[in-house]
């Protein structure tokens, strides 16, 4: 996975263990210098197992037990396109809330 682009890493079908991504905050963003920092938190509800992948292959095994990452990502982007994500993930408690949430 981290040699594929963005859109190729999406389009292989892996990420469906995410079940729901929720709470984005971009507390940095500077189009100048083409860089913007995001946190989120990228629910996984246990229930995602042995799913195909666009490709036709199987990926065994999928998510067993419900869980969260927590997660903040800095983006590099040229040319209106995404060129680098660094992530740091944090596990967490199941529908974990970061203090945020929007009404």
């Amino acid at each position: 996975m981290q040699s594929l682009g963005c859109k190729q890493g999406f389009a292989t079908g892996f990420f469906r263990i995410v079940t729901r991504i929720r709470d984005r905050r971009f507390p940095l963003v500077d189009e100048d210098k083409g860089v913007a920092f995001a946190f989120a938190f990228f629910d996984h509800a246990g229930n995602v197992h042995d799913f195909p992948l666009s490709d036709g292959t199987i990926s065994p095994g999928g998510i067993k037990a419900p869980f969260t990452w927590e997660i903040a990502e800095a983006f590099r982007i040229e040319k209106g396109k995404i060129k680098v994500v660094e992530a740091v993930l944090n596990n967490a408690p199941y529908g974990l809330k970061g203090g945020w949430e929007g009404k």
